[in-house]
């Protein structure tokens, strides 16, 4: 069942349909093995236990819960009361259930400017043109350099792509363009589906990598998959980086241009925007030299934050494999207090992610209340900062409270449905690993249709916590929910979807409201349940699939990533 292709162009729903067939062979087996539900356990999972739950965790008092802040201690206590009441042991050893996770915290002023050859100036308006921010926790920094032109910024030996050429970018200042060639070009890399390569961090990455001194990427709201009104609330406040990494060398300057900011530039030194959008989508591009000088800089107010991720430990019941650990994740910070829209400055959160928030919760509960408990332990990991790049996941598979070589599974929810029942569930990375079955075999038992990634040009694969597990080796999937919403019209579930990111995501109006539906989160989380209890009693471990690095690449390193997150 492992020898599925993932493809080309939507290459990834078709290996998840591929192997989903191959998992069907085995689904009798696994639904036949005397593996049944108690009753117990599901009477945990209800729509009063979400609603409690959500209410709390996106209210007011806990100012949208920002790394670092009060409000993301309170939910921290409330996170490691509610593992207490469940009767979860401490997850994180003498530190009872809370890991520090140490922070450093960046607040940016920046200032940019481009100077054309013949000394026409172009001053951006901060937050309305740009955002910018220090790659490095520094008071000040200075990026000051010629700005180049270097398409996609893709340097990938592995698809026979190289936007580079060999061109000195040492002490320039790099302009990019989000996703990768594959969105115009379906036989390169995979086709609509987004590779590691086109994400904004790799961008950044790979400028520091060839001694750049900045670099900025061209906002288009088509190729971004959120609007610019996401960029400014994500990236206009504290940058938080892992005080472990603090040190590293990184760009003096990171940031994004608007499109019209780029045009702007751009049409300084002589050149048409679709133009050169055009030329980056051949093998043959070389990067471009505009003649236009850059000067950025940044100043910051650089601080040490303590955060916690919140463990929470459900023993395994068989002697012979209780020392292997199934991990069930989801992040519960947000944004904090930032920009005001329509004056409200609480960026609470709810859907994303109070509500799988919530469900990592009760799924505690529900597992505790069982009978008989599965063989292999659980561990309840609330993670912090995930909204700041995944630092609480990223941290943990660094300073793991098990060792990575006995955890198992990595089983990761990032926004419950709030909308209604559904007739299907959605999966992420579950076509990478022999999850599948597990997978499978729950959304069957639900009676629900298997779907995978539903935006596969948006990357949903690098922008949660499962993806610093899977960088670790350790076998993840992203369990979302379904989209086709029962008694509603053919479309409206994706429009619901289309409207949150383009109205909500990242801002004040993500809140609780007393007229959510909670019945798919209800099936949401009967499905995650079914899925790690599967995993948590099967004889053997999940395991990889041969193919499963060329997701980003052949170099199974580079499976690493984040997302904006």
């Amino acid at each position: 069942c492992h020898q599925g292709s993932l493809g080309a162009a939507g290459g990834v729903r078709q290996g998840l349909l591929g192997v989903i067939k191959c998992a069907w062979i085995l689904l009798a087996l696994l639904l036949a093995s005397g593996c049944r539900v108690a009753e117990e356990a599901f009477e945990a999972i209800s729509a009063e236990a979400f609603d409690g739950h959500i209410r709390f965790l996106a209210d007011d008092v806990l100012e949208g819960r920002g790394p670092g802040s009060r409000g993301a201690q309170l939910a921290a206590l409330y996170i490691a009361n509610q593992f207490a009441l469940a009767g979860l042991e401490p997850g994180a050893g003498a530190a009872g259930y809370f890991q520090e996770v140490p922070l450093v915290s960046s607040r940016p002023t920046p200032g940019l400017a481009f100077r054309a050859r013949g000394g026409a100036r172009y001053q951006p308006a901060y937050l309305q043109d740009y955002v910018a921010w220090a790659g490095s926790p520094l008071d000040s920094t200075i990026a000051s350099g010629e700005l180049i032109f270097a398409g996609y910024g893709i340097s990938a030996p592995e698809w026979d792509w190289d936007d580079f050429k060999g061109t000195d970018v040492t002490g320039s200042v790099l302009l990019f363009l989000v996703n990768d060639p594959g969105e115009f070009i379906p036989e390169t890399f995979r086709g609509d589906t987004l590779t590691y390569f086109g994400h904004w961090k790799y961008k950044f990455e790979e400028a520091a990598r060839r001694g750049a001194a900045g670099a900025l990427l061209i906002h288009r709201g088509e190729s971004a998959a959120y609007s610019w009104n996401v960029v400014k609330s994500s990236w206009s406040g504290a940058r938080l980086s892992l005080d472990m990494e603090s040190g590293s060398s990184r760009l003096a300057m990171e940031g994004w241009l608007s499109r019209e900011a780029a045009e702007q530039v751009l049409s300084m030194a002589g050149f048409d925007f679709e133009t050169l959008l055009e030329s980056a989508r051949s093998l043959e591009f070389r990067p471009l030299s505009t003649g236009v000088a850059v000067t950025g800089r940044v100043r910051s107010e650089v601080s040490r934050l303590g955060d916690s991720n919140v463990a929470g430990l459900l023993r395994g019941s068989d002697p012979d494999l209780a020392d292997e650990v199934v991990l069930i994740t989801s992040h519960y910070d947000h944004l904090g207090i930032g920009l005001p829209v329509d004056s409200d400055s609480i960026y609470n959160g709810a859907y994303d992610n109070a509500s799988g928030t919530a469900l990592l919760l009760i799924l505690a509960d529900a597992f505790a209340r069982l009978r008989e408990r599965p063989k292999r332990s659980l561990l309840f990991l609330a993670l912090s900062a995930g909204e700041s790049g995944l630092l609480g996941s990223r941290y943990y598979t660094s300073h793991p409270l098990f060792p990575l070589e006995r955890t198992v599974a990595s089983i990761n929810v990032d926004g419950v449905n709030l909308w209604g029942r559904t007739q299907d569930i959605a999966v992420i990375g579950a076509e990478l690993s022999s999850l599948i079955v597990q997978v499978a075999a729950a959304a069957d038992a639900e009676g629900l249709q298997l779907e995978g990634d539903r935006a596969l040009e948006q990357g949903d694969m690098y922008r949660s916590d499962q993806f610093s597990f899977m960088m670790a080796r350790v076998p993840s999937v992203y369990i979302e929910h379904g989209l086709n919403y029962i008694g509603r019209m053919p479309g409206w579930g994706d429009a619901m979807r289309d409207e949150f990111i383009s109205s909500h995501y990242h801002q004040p109006s993500d809140e609780y409201s007393s007229d959510l539906d909670y019945d798919g989160a209800v099936q949401q989380a009967r499905v995650v349940f079914r899925v790690v209890l599967d995993v948590a009693n099967a004889v053997s471990r999940p395991v990889w699939r041969d193919d499963a690095s060329s997701f980003a690449g052949s170099d199974s390193s580079r499976l690493g990533g984040t997302g904006l997150r």
